[in-house]
């Protein structure tokens, strides 16, 4: 058997009360503060799959293969992170009337850019302001 620690957080949602529960393993003793935080971050990473789900495509794959899967993957990940980073290089609005775009928005205006020559940059920037 594998030496280490192990532990069983149990998290209760104070709303409904719903119990979550988690199994954790180090190697070395950790601070129960540490597990709680480490736990936590789960949530962001979920949250980044189902923005890579819903923006890039990450789970419309119909392939068979590991070398198709594991490109399919790749592209798609490296277009969420393309789209956070514009995202996140965004100037602070100085103007009230307008806010940071979103990562739909910011997927839509490289699709309306890329995709078709017969508009302007004017005309489809127009629909933001």
């Amino acid at each position: 058997m594998a030496q280490g620690y192990r532990w069983l957080l149990i998290r209760r949602n104070l709303t409904t009360g719903e119990l979550a529960f988690y199994r954790c393993y180090a190697p070395t003793l950790k601070p129960l503060m540490a597990l709680v935080k480490i736990a936590g971050t789960r949530w962001a990473v979920e949250e980044s799959f189902q923005a890579a789900k819903g923006q890039v495509g990450l789970d419309h794959y119909q392939v068979r293969g590991w070398t198709a899967w594991h490109r399919h993957i790749t592209l798609a990940m490296l277009a969420l992170a393309l789209l956070a980073a514009i995202a996140a290089a965004q100037p602070p609005s100085t103007n009230d009337d307008h806010i940071p775009l979103t990562l739909p928005e910011i997927r839509r205006l490289l699709a309306a850019l890329i995709l078709t020559t017969t508009r302007t940059i004017t005309d489809i920037l127009r629909w933001s302001d």
